[in-house]
C-alpha cells in the first residue's frame, strides 16, 4: 500500500472516530431536562433529613417513625402547593398528583370506599375481568352522593407476556331513574364491520358493543343516559340498577378525567 493511502485511511479513521464521539455526546444521548431536575429532586430528597408522608405532608425523622412519636396530620383535603409536589413527585406520578391537587380545588373530597362500595365494585363486570385491582385517590362529589376513584387494574403474566398493571379513571354515579344490569365497552373493528348487515344489540350506541344481563324498567331514560357516551372512546360503561360506572382504559390523565367529568356531570 502506498504512502499516501495510508494516510488517507488514517485521516478517514480520525474523522469517524471524531463523528461517534459527536453522536455519543449530542442531545440525542444526553439527559433530557425532565431527567437532570428528576435527579436533582431525588438527591434533594434523599439528602433531606425528615420522612415525608406523601399524602398528608407530614414530615418527621427516622427516630420518630421508629419510636411511634409525631404529630400525625390527617387533613387529606389539604391543596398542596406546586413547590411540594414539585420537590416529591416525577413524571407520570407527578402529573396524577397535579391532577389529585386540582380535584381537591375543584370540591371533591377525600373518601375511603365502605366494604360493601368494594364488594360492590368487586362483582361489577368491568373491575371482575381483571386478575386483581385495588384503589387509590378515592374521592366523594356532588354533596357526598357520587364517586371518584383511581382503580390500579392488574392481569398477571398468564395472559400477557409481561403482565399488565395500571392506574385508570372510575366515576361511580348514583341516579334513581336507572334500572337494569348493562355493560358496554368500545366495538371492536369486526363487530364494527357485522353491525352493518345485523345489530341484535338491545342498546344501540354507536361505538359501543352493549350486553344486557338485566332489563331496564325505563328503556327510554337509559338510552337517552347512553347516548351521552356515544362519541367517546377508551371508556368501559356499566349500569347495575340505580349505579352508572363509567372507567377509562389508559393510565390516569387530565384529559380522561376532564372528559369523563363534563359528561357525568350533566346527567
Amino acid at each position: 500500500m502506498k504512502f499516501g493511502e495510508i494516510v488517507f485511511y488514517i485521516v478517514v479513521l480520525i474523522l469517524i472516530l471524531l463523528l461517534i464521539k459527536k453522536i455519543l455526546t449530542s442531545s440525542l444521548f444526553s439527559k433530557t431536562q425532565e431527567e437532570r431536575e428528576y435527579e436533582k429532586n431525588l438527591k434533594e430528597s434523599l439528602a433531606d433529613e425528615f420522612i415525608y408522608d406523601p399524602e398528608t405532608g407530614a414530615r418527621f425523622t427516622l427516630e420518630q417513625a421508629e419510636s411511634g412519636h409525631w404529630i400525625e396530620n390527617d387533613n387529606y383535603n389539604r391543596i398542596k402547593s406546586q413547590e411540594e409536589i414539585d420537590r416529591h413527585y416525577f413524571g407520570k406520578e407527578k402529573e396524577i398528583e397535579e391532577l389529585v391537587n386540582e380535584m381537591r380545588k375543584s370540591g371533591y373530597e377525600h373518601e375511603i370506599l365502605s366494604d360493601e362500595q368494594i364488594d360492590f365494585l368487586e362483582n361489577s363486570k368491568m373491575l371482575s375481568k381483571y386478575d386483581e385491582w385495588s384503589y387509590s385517590h378515592s374521592f366523594s362529589f356532588n354533596n357526598n352522593k357520587d364517586f371518584a376513584c383511581f382503580p390500579n387494574v392488574k392481569y398477571n403474566a398468564a395472559r400477557f407476556e409481561t403482565g399488565y398493571n395500571e392506574s385508570q379513571i372510575l366515576f361511580w354515579i348514583k341516579d334513581d331513574r336507572l334500572s337494569g344490569h348493562f355493560y358496554l365497552r368500545e366495538k371492536s373493528k369486526a363487530e364494527n364491520l357485522s353491525d352493518l348487515f345485523k345489530n341484535d344489540d338491545l342498546i344501540k350506541i354507536k361505538t359501543y358493543e352493549t350486553f344486557a344481563f338485566k332489563k331496564a324498567k325505563n328503556h327510554i331514560y337509559l338510552t337517552k343516559i347512553l347516548s351521552k357516551f356515544e362519541n367517546e372512546k377508551n371508556l368501559e360503561i356499566e349500569i347495575i340498577d340505580v349505579n352508572l360506572l363509567v372507567k377509562s382504559m389508559k393510565l390516569v390523565n387530565p384529559e380522561d378525567f376532564y372528559r369523563i367529568e363534563k359528561i357525568v356531570k350533566s346527567l
